[in-house]
């Protein structure tokens, strides 16, 4: 798993040579008590209109594998209007690979932001996926913000929650580093199984957008 995650890396900081100024990185690690996690997100700008990202997450316990996630997801964005995004995914995660396709709604304000997204997920059958990222950010000094944000994402069909997840982090941000403290929840198949981690993150934006 560790093999795995090092070779995203390398093979992301290798293409932002090319792209730089085009390009927003922004990998994150989180030491949990019951695993480490590896986040990032990378996302281009084609145009005003349209960009792609990549989504990635490594979860992989201290000491037993049975509970390991990974969850990789490729997804290409036009832009409506100033407030309304379509949004076309295609990825893999444990189990399976997976499609889906969705509307977003953004909100932002200064040192605040709100991404609200629904749509439907084919992995086996379709469901109804919704997805909630809220961000904050409020000046303490000059050089150093607060830190708030939330991403909440639920997945429904017919029959049950199947699957479920919340990310919490609470902290600082000083210049491109941020740091403090980060709380995993994951639900699956109506809670008949939940995980749980919380620990000390730390996420730096190596490139910045322009």
């Amino acid at each position: 798993m560790a093999t795995r995650i090092f070779s995203i890396i390398a093979f992301v900081l290798s293409i932002t040579t090319s792209l730089a100024q085009e390009l927003f990185f922004a990998p994150e690690i989180l030491f949990g008590n019951r695993s480490h996690t590896y986040l990032h997100l990378v996302r281009y700008h084609f145009n005003e209109r349209w960009s792609v990202n990549n989504l990635t997450q490594f979860d992989t316990e201290y000491t037993d594998d049975s509970n390991n996630i990974f969850f990789i997801r490729n997804t290409a964005t036009y832009k409506l209007s100033s407030a309304f995004f379509t949004n076309v995914s295609i990825g893999v995660k444990s189990p399976g690979h997976f499609a889906t396709a969705s509307l977003q709604y953004r909100f932002s304000k200064e040192h605040f932001s709100a991404r609200y997204s629904a749509g439907t997920t084919y992995q086996i059958g379709f469901t109804f996926e919704q997805s909630l990222v809220v961000n904050y950010t409020p000046q303490i000094s000059r050089d150093l913000k607060a830190y708030f944000n939330l991403l909440a994402i639920a997945n429904l069909d017919f029959q049950e929650y199947q699957r479920g997840l919340q990310q919490l982090r609470l902290g600082l941000v000083s210049r491109k580093m941020a740091y403090g403290i980060g709380l995993n929840l994951d639900q699956f198949n109506n809670t008949s199984k939940t995980l749980s981690n919380i620990g000390l993150f730390i996420k730096y934006t190596l490139i910045s957008e322009i």
